[in-house]
């Protein structure tokens, strides 16, 4: 090509210039210098080589949302606008810095015209907003528990001996003090009275000791008085006194074993097992009946570790039978012994079923009802509001017509809210409905 041919060439391409200029039209001329790289995935879609994914290269997610990604609006996305909207951290600041270049360079009139949009271009999203309060919550949660007798259990004999007489059956409702079992007292009968005998021997024997220290205390001042014998009596009034002592203490327990031959109910209740029919033979110790007082009941129910923390004694709580009946009921012990398996502390709570107490049960099923917290004050955000992203929960926080992302830390949920531990104060302003698609925030405006 010669020289000629490559001035003319030259002089037309500025001619074109000029009047594309002089029509209104800018011609942009992006360097890959001004763009970041695109992924190895991205650069199958760049047909051009240019750098950029173009409209008619974009497929799938890319080409539903170009308009929004093409933060820049040069009908190409870079390296840096397609990860940015996949991550939701809005448009790179690399490109808000090209655009305030280029805002700088244009005329005041059309400045101020791009103030009034939004970051990257975008319009404000319209959002809805919910305040953070700060309030008393009264939530409670459901366990399911169990009636237990306060007294209840295995009757034993107190004595060995053979069964002689069995008074109840099972079912039989007994009172206090009621003779429930016989055992056989004719050998302990025969025991007493040998013992009873030991007694008496050793009584006389005791007084007849006694009367010879007083005859020789008399004759302290004769010269038939020998301090050695005194002594020697002494000796032998302390040993009779001390044998009949012995036998008394037998003749008592002998007494008491006799008594207890007749094996009594302790308090007032329903028998629920017979362990020994007529003829046997129990020992000391083995058990005889079963009792169960209806009438004295509790409730126990197994409560998730971390809920017993924001328990305490007399906690206020409801039992609900299986037919819906409610009653009242408090917090009596919390048991110190935590299930490994389930991680589930046993609670008791004392409650009064009145006239119905003979209705239920032990270990008859109730629902129990406790209040999950301790009635305290919390700082509570709306669900909707809370965002989970890679680094924790964020939400955005509203001033004026901006909103700010800002980092949380949260507790539990209690009904459609979080408990806030950190990071939000009571009265701020939070987006609960168009937060999903802010980015890292922006100007917003609020949905009517």
């Amino acid at each position: 090509m010669s020289l000629y041919k490559i001035r003319v060439s030259f002089t037309s391409l500025f001619v074109v210039l000029g009047l594309l200029t002089f029509i209104g039209f800018t011609p942009s001329f992006k360097s890959f210098a001004d763009t970041a790289p695109l992924s190895d995935r991205a650069k199958g879609l760049d047909a051009n080589g240019n750098g950029l994914v173009d409209r008619d290269e974009a497929r799938g997610p890319l080409d539903a949302n170009f308009d929004e990604m093409d933060c820049d609006k040069n009908g190409g996305l870079d390296g840096a606008e397609i990860p940015a909207f996949f991550q939701g951290t809005g448009c790179p600041k690399k490109e808000e810095t090209v655009a305030k270049k280029k805002n700088a360079a244009k005329p005041a009139k059309d400045s101020k015209a791009r103030k009034k949009k939004s970051r990257g271009g975008r319009p404000p999203q319209t959002v809805k907003l919910e305040e953070v309060i700060f309030t008393r919550t009264n939530e409670t949660f459901k366990v399911v528990g169990r009636v237990m007798a306060l007294q209840n259990g295995p009757l034993a004999a107190r004595v060995r001996g053979a069964i002689e007489q069995i008074n109840v059956n099972v079912g039989d409702r007994v009172k206090k003090g009621d003779v429930l079992v016989k055992l056989a007292q004719s050998s302990l009968q025969a025991g007493r009275k040998r013992i009873a005998a030991q007694v008496s021997r050793y009584d006389t024997m005791l007084k007849n000791s006694e009367r010879e220290l007083a005859r020789m205390k008399k004759l302290s001042k004769s010269a038939a008085y020998s301090r050695a014998r005194f002594e020697d009596q002494e000796g032998l009034v302390a040993e009779r006194k001390a044998q009949y002592l012995e036998f008394r203490a037998a003749l008592e327990q002998s007494l008491i074993e006799i008594q207890n031959t007749r094996i009594r109910a302790p308090f007032d209740a329903v028998v629920l097992e017979k362990h020994v029919e007529k003829g046997g033979y129990v020992n000391v110790g083995a058990r005889v009946l079963t009792l169960s007082n209806d009438k004295a009941l509790e409730v126990e129910a197994d409560i998730p570790s971390f809920q017993v923390f924001s328990m305490k004694k007399d906690t206020t709580a409801r039992i609900i039978s299986d037919l819906g009946k409610v009653y009242s009921a408090k917090v009596r012990a919390i048991i110190p012994n935590e299930n490994v398996r389930t991680r589930t502390r046993p609670v008791r709570l004392s409650v009064d079923f009145g006239s119905d107490a003979a209705k239920y049960a032990d270990n008859q099923s109730v629902t129990v009802e406790l209040p999950m917290t301790t009635g305290n004050e919390l700082l509570l955000v709306n669900k909707d509001a809370v965002l989970k992203r890679a680094n924790g929960n964020i939400v955005f926080v509203v001033k004026g017509d901006n909103a700010t992302m800002k980092s949380v830390r949260l507790g539990r949920g209690i009904g459609n809210k979080f408990h806030v531990l950190k990071g939000l104060k009571a009265g701020d302003l939070v987006v609960v409905r168009g937060n999903e698609r802010l980015g890292a925030g922006g100007r917003i405006k609020v949905a009517k």
